[in-house]
């Protein structure tokens, strides 16, 4: 397309998303697939980057850029983690650059580390992506739900810090491999079992969940509720206690948490702060991308 300035693509362990944008941002065209880095075979990634851009390189070699798990160590190029805080400047900065065998260049946007007061570290790629294209102004905090969930503080553009829950990880785990598979049956939508769920996760600031966990055992062997509710209450399990655990690691930032994901989840999670009365409000679509010409533009590719 003539007006197409720009790719961006977005490339996770299990997903390719890609869109062609022009002079302004605006997205153009897009494609989505499966080909995520874990389909990869021989280090083909620009065979598969190739086959899903075509039809946007007719008039000539667009610059790329690119982010997401697509620069970790199973990746295509494997970047260093830069330290927060971290802006779009910052991550424009430093962008590892690369001219491939066909003469695409792409530019790789790196993902962040972050050490808290306690010493403690953690790590994303992707999410500040995500964030760079919010332009949240003030002191905020977003969570970016999925299997290993974000929570973002952010000020004034800039990420100060951020924290990971393994809520979907464990969900996963818990609910396949652990003793309350045996008293877990195909699960169906039960929204006030989940909020109830989400309150007890949330109790004492989260603690004690160890134990919680194996009161769903117990709880459905007593017949206090119904087998096919367990994996509703296993979820609002975790994530009350993640929300009651993340809200601890930016206690003073105000105003409503923005929930950054798809759909499904984004809708999950609303509901678990609706149960703990907690105010929230969903970010807008396709903020990688919008992440990705901001950092374009900070580096002058566009």
């Amino acid at each position: 397309m003539a007006d197409g300035k720009l790719i961006g693509i977005d490339w996770g362990t299990t997903s390719f998303r890609a869109a062609l944008m022009d002079g302004t941002g605006a997205i153009r065209d897009r494609v989505e697939g499966s080909d995520g880095l874990v389909s990869i075979r021989d280090g083909a990634f620009e065979a598969v980057l190739a086959g899903s851009i075509a039809q946007w390189e007719t008039a000539g070699v667009l610059p790329i850029i690119a982010s997401g798990m697509v620069t970790s160590r199973t990746g295509w190029v494997e970047t260093p983690y830069l330290a927060c805080p971290a802006d779009p400047a910052d991550l424009a900065g430093a962008l590892r650059r690369i001219e491939t065998p066909a003469g695409r260049r792409i530019a790789f946007v790196t993902g962040l580390s972050f050490r808290g007061t306690d010493g403690e570290p953690d790590v994303m790629r992707g999410e500040e992506t995500q964030i760079a294209g919010l332009e949240l102004a003030g002191s905020r905090l977003a969570v970016m739900p999925g299997t290993h969930s974000k929570w973002v503080h952010v000020a004034d553009g800039r990420i100060v810090g951020f924290r990971t829950a393994m809520t979907g990880d464990v969900f996963a785990a818990v609910k396949n491999h652990s003793v309350l598979r045996l008293t877990t049956a195909e699960a169906v939508d039960a929204p006030e079992a989940f909020a109830q769920a989400v309150r007890a996760g949330a109790a004492h600031a989260g603690a004690g969940l160890l134990g919680k966990l194996f009161r769903l055992r117990a709880g459905s062997l007593l017949g206090d509720f119904a087998a096919n509710e367990t994996a509703e209450r296993l979820s609002g399990l975790l994530i009350g206690a993640e929300i009651a655990e993340a809200r601890s690691f930016a206690p003073d930032v105000g105003g409503k948490t923005l929930i950054v994901g798809g759909e499904a989840l984004a809708a999950r999670y609303a509901a678990a702060f609706a149960a703990l009365d907690l105010a929230a409000e969903p970010a807008p679509a396709d903020a990688a991308f919008a992440g990705q010409f901001k950092i374009a533009r900070a580096a002058g590719l566009v």
